[in-house]
């Protein structure tokens, strides 16, 4: 890769950059090196597997309700797999005699390891009383045991047990009661040398805590309180032996992690530096495999990390990308046995059709080192997805493209997360969320944009679309040679022009979401697509009553509108904030909208008192009529896909419109990006990364986004999928009952007709430039207030915005 700085910044937006990434002490977000550039050498991990044939089989002569598969547990010989659930129950039931174990699933089925063959299965409801429950099962070791609740009827005191099994005959070979002074469920336990520790939340405490009872037999404990003042404590994932007498204790708190040293012998607890613990991730420890050695593995978004307590280092094991099966599949599961040379993932894993009542089909799927790495030599590409996740479709895509590539190879990372510059500990109101957010991701975007003209960013960037600063040629490739001229009747080809900056596409909308107002068309202005402002209050107040979909304040209202027409405020990097439609917009939110938000705080006051409804739309939430009142007449929309949109038909008693926000010109609504894709400047191989691009417009990956339920840019791929979510949200299988209110009748190809005329009348993308709309949230409420006329305020934030551009160049 090109480590060359493609130019000269100006002092301004180095200090700019520098300084949010330099509060974090990261490079690149997380202080991991880029491997963009490197090949993919000899000694690079593959692992081959191999998918388990799980036969669960229940009671052939009884119809099931539901079932959930679990795996207990792994050794060399065994796997064990715990099928939960109920039988189906009659329509009319003694209830004077009614024993809910008589429905009860509690099957434990036993298979070699080698063969994958069932070697015996047992029924765990034969050794319960009536009102007992299996808590959680265990098998490590060639020990399976069993944790059960029950309550006494009289008391209601609860009772925990340990049932071990011999796995060889099925029955019960010993019973341990479980007792604590709680009376609160135990969570989990812990065997660290010769003692075992179990977890208790304590919810009475004025501030959330927990209980560690350590046993030295059944009934003989210590109890052990972790608890600091002023901090909630919502979790105790995992707990760790240090030399067999001292555990490490981490602990998931409302104030960071908090880590503890508890002494086994005599109970005394100590609390750490979590510096100490800067190499622990411990976000993914629940579920943690801990080995007798000090090593534990874990499992999160990106593989499986290998972490020694006692020399306090972490590596990475298994990278998702390192084996031939979709990284998105692998995310959903769960880790169980695990060594340096092979482990095993379970879990439940749903077809990826949005538009179906899909079953789920429990996997188990074990890996193992192989000798060889069928892509050594190639050249890796980064490709950045925040916080690691990938849809199954955009799962298939890497694939593809890896099997297919002779010379490139894609790996994914999460290096930047927004996390590092979000605190929800003051947020209250939808405005200072909004406000949050963009903060957030003009501080992502600098480190970004910084790393990417350092030679250190990633090749390929999903989801980045929000950070509107790297939307020029000296940090993002133009994309437009890669996309080709594409025919407008397969594509929608207005969303594809809408992406373009200044001619250029810089992040591709594979996926999008339209934004604006759904309602009726009959609601809507001249334009038959949108509102001019005065169309819109005409509405707001005539319409709505005065009570408005959009919930933002002024300051964050008046950005929204902005974003929908930049265009006529920032073009070729000049700005002008001195025309007519700036000044119309201004006053039109100086007129009728509010100075803030309400606070969360307050509408739940209001929901608690008068019983609103809360309607969840996008990131936001819109209050509706009392339940049993008017319904809805509109809403303030992220439509992202097919079953979105026909459900909030529904909600709106048939009104098939989204129209656009208020704007001069009563344009339609705009798009956002769903899933983007961008191709950095300084890429290893930008042809490749294009490559990579043409796989997502191809026709098999539209249509699987589409059957996930997203606007994509295929329209036959978005038809086809359509065609499937109106019998689905039609039919009475659908959970819910969405057809349309007080008229009986069903969605029908209509909707989609609806869905695509929108799309087509969308006048843009909506172009979030974070750094600018807090420069915008900054200034313009002096002249909200009154403080200041429009001409002074103008004046101050196009200067504040030019010196933005210039400095991007």
């Amino acid at each position: 890769m090109n480590k060359n700085i493609l130019k000269i910044v100006s002092a301004g937006l180095v200090f700019a950059m520098v300084l949010p990434a330099a509060s974090c002490g990261k490079k690149g977000g997380s202080g991991k090196k880029s491997r963009s550039g490197d090949k993919v050498s000899s000694d690079t991990p593959w692992f081959e597997s191999r998918e388990l044939n799980i036969d669960l089989d229940l009671d052939p002569a009884r119809e099931v309700e539901y079932s959930y598969q679990t795996l207990s547990g792994a050794d060399k010989d065994r796997v064990v797999i715990l099928t939960t659930g109920s039988y189906k129950q009659p329509e009319t039931i003694d209830w004077g005699m009614y024993n809910y174990n008589d429905y009860a699933i509690y099957m434990v089925s036993v298979f070699d390891r080698n063969s994958g063959s069932t070697v015996n299965k047992i029924d765990l409801v034969k050794d319960m009383d009536s009102n007992e429950y299996v808590e959680s099962t265990n098998y490590a070791n060639g020990k399976f045991s069993v944790r059960t609740n029950s309550m006494t009827p009289d008391t209601y005191e609860n009772i925990s047990r340990e049932k071990i099994y011999d796995l060889d005959t099925g029955t019960v070979a010993e019973v341990r009661e479980i007792v604590t002074d709680s009376y609160y469920t135990s969570e989990r336990s812990f065997q660290i040398g010769d003692y075992r520790v179990v977890t208790v939340m304590d919810w009475e405490s004025t501030y959330q805590s927990y209980d560690l009872y350590v046993y030295v037999s059944d009934n003989d404990f210590e109890e052990v309180r972790i608890q600091k003042d002023g901090v909630d404590i919502y979790d105790i994932p995992v707990i760790l032996s240090e030399d067999g007498n001292k555990a490490l204790i981490p602990a998931s708190t409302n104030d960071g992690e908090l880590f503890f040293e508890l002494d086994l012998r005599t109970c005394k607890l100590t609390e750490l530096d979590p510096k100490d613990y800067e190499w622990l991730d411990t976000d993914h420890l629940t579920g943690a495999v801990v080995r007798d050695d000090g090593c534990l593995y874990y499992a999160d978004p990106l593989g499986i990390t290998k972490a020694d307590i006692n020399k306090k280092t972490s590596e990475k094991l298994f990278d998702y990308s390192w084996c031939g099966i979709n990284r998105s599949i692998l995310t959903n599961l769960t880790l169980a046995d695990c060594s340096d040379d092979g482990f095993i993932l379970y879990g439940e894993h749903y077809a990826n059709n949005a538009y179906k009542n899909n079953k789920a089909e429990f996997k188990v799927i074990e890996f193992t080192r192989a000798k060889k790495n069928p892509h050594a030599g190639k050249t890796i590409l980064e490709l950045y997805t925040p916080y690691g996740y990938t849809d199954e479709a955009v799962g298939d895509a890497i694939m593809r493209f890896n099997e297919t590539n002779g010379s490139c190879f894609i790996e994914v990372t999460d290096r930047y997360n927004n996390d590092d510059y979000i605190d929800y500990s003051n947020i209250d109101s939808d405005d200072d969320y909004d406000t949050m957010n963009l903060d957030a991701a003009a501080k992502m975007s600098n480190v970004l944009a910084m790393d990417i003209m350092n030679g250190e960013g990633p090749d390929i960037l999903l989801d980045c679309s929000e950070y509107g600063q790297l939307n020029n040629a000296n940090y993002l490739v133009d994309l437009t040679p890669y996309v080709g001229s594409l025919d407008g009747d397969k594509y929608f080809t207005n969303i594809i022009e809408g992406s373009k900056i200044d001619g250029k596409i810089y992040q591709l909308p594979v996926t999008f979401t339209v934004f604006g107002i759904h309602t009726d068309a009959k609601y809507a202005g001249a334009t038959g697509v949108g509102f001019t402002t005065a169309e819109y209050e005409k509405f707001l107040n005539d319409t709505l009553n005065g009570s408005d979909v959009i919930t933002s304040g002024q300051a964050v209202y008046f950005s929204k509108l902005f974003n929908n027409m930049s265009g006529l405020f920032i073009s070729n990097g000049k700005v002008d904030f001195t025309g007519p439609e700036f000044a119309q917009i201004a006053a039109f939110v100086k007129d009728n909208v509010p100075e803030r938000s309400r606070s969360w705080s307050e509408d739940l006051e209001l929901y608690a008192e008068e019983s609103y409804p809360a309607v969840a739309v996008g990131a936001s939430v819109f209050k509706g009529d009392p339940y049993g009142s008017e319904p809805l007449i509109a809403m303030y929309t992220r439509c992202s896909g097919m079953g979105t949109y026909l459900y909030d038909i529904s909600q709106l008693q048939g009104a098939e419109a989204i129209l656009g926000l208020p704007s001069t010109d009563g344009r339609g609504p705009v798009f956002e990006p769903n899933l983007s894709v961008a191709v950095s400047a300084q890429s290893a191989n930008a042809d490749a990364c294009g490559e990579f691009v043409k796989i997502l417009l191809s026709d098999d990956f539209q249509t699987a986004m589409a059957y996930s339920d997203y606007l994509v840019l295929n329209r036959d791929s978005l038809r086809k999928a359509g065609e499937d979510a109106v019998k689905y949200y039609s039919s009475d299988v659908f959970v819910y009952d969405v057809r349309l209110p007080n008229s009986g009748s069903k969605f029908t190809s209509g909707q989609i007709d609806s869905m695509e005329n929108i799309i087509m009348s969308c006048s843009g993308m909506s172009s979030t430039d974070s750094s600018v709309n807090l420069i915008l949230i900054e200034e313009m409420p002096a002249y909200f207030s009154g403080q200041k006329d429009l001409a002074s305020v103008a004046a101050i934030a196009q200067d504040r915005v030019q010196k933005v551009m210039d400095e991007r160049g």
